[in-house]
């Protein structure tokens, strides 16, 4: 478990509020990466014009960027979501999915973006998250690792989703420099991010503590703290804290971290959890609290004052459904066809003849002879 006050990382504070956001203003003090230099200086790059030309149309996929556990369980369970009426939008489920007639597109990675990070560097990392997302913009698929012309199609993203904060933390930025720069008005999401603004949006007070599940492997990172650091730095949130703590037993999941906070020595009540990890629902979680406060248990004479008044949950899964939903209903772009969702798999390979680190997506089927 770790945690983090803002108010004790002033000089990494001061840094961290340079980083935009996912969809961020970019500024004069960060140069954007040398891909997109080229791209956006290329007068006649097919790339720039690709990105000038993809608003969002309703027959677009819905793509969602990272590793294969994460965009597995993003599409099964946003393919499966039933929590609207698909008319009005009302919350009542219909027994159609919210998201009928939708494609989702994954571009999943079998290696984790940490080991990117760790051998190649930041710049590295930064570039292969555009280039994914271009990729997902793209047209342009190659059926096998060997195909060097690009015999597949796909139809373009409408919106596109970092299923991985590796990947908005350090991509982020260069995506939306350009994407803005090329005018581009599909959005590209995180859903860390969706989460901890709503947090922040949902209690304004600057003292505000909250603590973030996510999985283990992730939890030492610090990628959780960076983000979090650079949306209160952006807020002028200076007496806010964060605890990262990783899940690691599915059972018992708010009394097991709940323990460990205590163990660690915290007293200061949390105003929020948000959860990050798609194998743990808000649902389980409640239903603890509630045994949690009741004065009928034992347990609130101890775990109870570590949880305010106006205590409340957020995950990922919700946010993004929510944003989802109302990004397409907002804009006309629902295919409005009666069918299931489609999951379609992509994998990154290398590019045929290329050394520079480039990539192709292959389908997610193909296997070797």
């Amino acid at each position: 478990m770790i945690s983090f006050d803002v108010r004790r990382a002033a000089p990494l504070l001061l840094f961290l509020a340079l980083i935009p956001a996912c969809k961020p203003k970019a500024g004069p003090g960060r140069p954007t990466i040398p891909v997109v230099r080229e791209i956006l200086e290329g007068k006649s790059d097919p790339r720039a014009q690709m990105l000038r030309e993809g608003d969002p149309r309703p027959a677009s996929d819905i793509a969602i960027i990272g590793s294969e556990y994460a965009c597995d369980r993003f599409s099964e369970q946003l393919s499966f979501l039933d929590v609207r009426d698909n008319v009005d939008a009302r919350l009542l489920p219909d027994d159609l999915p919210d998201f009928a007639g939708e494609t989702f597109v994954c571009i999943e990675d079998s290696v984790p973006y940490a080991s990117i990070l760790e051998e190649s560097g930041e710049e590295e990392l930064r570039r292969q998250t555009v280039l994914r997302v271009l990729a997902a913009l793209d047209t342009v698929i190659h059926i096998s690792p060997y195909d060097r012309e690009g015999l597949g199609g796909k139809a373009p993203a409408k919106m596109v989703i970092l299923a991985d904060p590796y990947l908005a933390e350090y991509g982020g930025f260069d995506v939306d420099t350009l994407l803005r720069a090329t005018g581009c008005d599909v959005p590209v999401v995180s859903p860390v991010e969706l989460m901890i603004d709503h947090a922040f949006e949902a209690d304004k007070r600057t003292d505000l503590s909250v603590a973030i599940l996510c999985d283990p492997q992730l939890a030492s990172s610090g990628v959780y703290e960076r983000i979090f650091a650079r949306k209160a730095a952006l807020r002028g949130l200076r007496g806010v804290s964060c605890v990262v703590s990783g899940v690691e037993q599915r059972d018992s999941v708010l009394h097991r971290f709940l323990n460990g906070y205590m163990k660690e020595g915290h007293t200061k009540p949390l105003d929020a959890i948000l959860i990050d990890d798609l194998s743990v629902r808000p649902d389980s979680l409640k239903l603890e609290l509630a045994e949690i406060v009741s004065v009928m248990n034992e347990s609130s004479m101890t775990f109870g004052r570590l949880i305010s008044r106006n205590f409340f949950f957020l995950d990922t899964f919700d946010e993004v459904a929510d944003y989802c939903h109302d990004f397409l209903r907002d804009n006309n772009l629902f295919t409005h066809n009666i069918a299931k969702p489609r999951v379609t798999i992509y994998r990154p390979a290398k590019r045929p003849d290329s050394d520079d680190g480039s990539i192709i997506l292959i389908p997610g089927s193909y296997v070797q002879d």
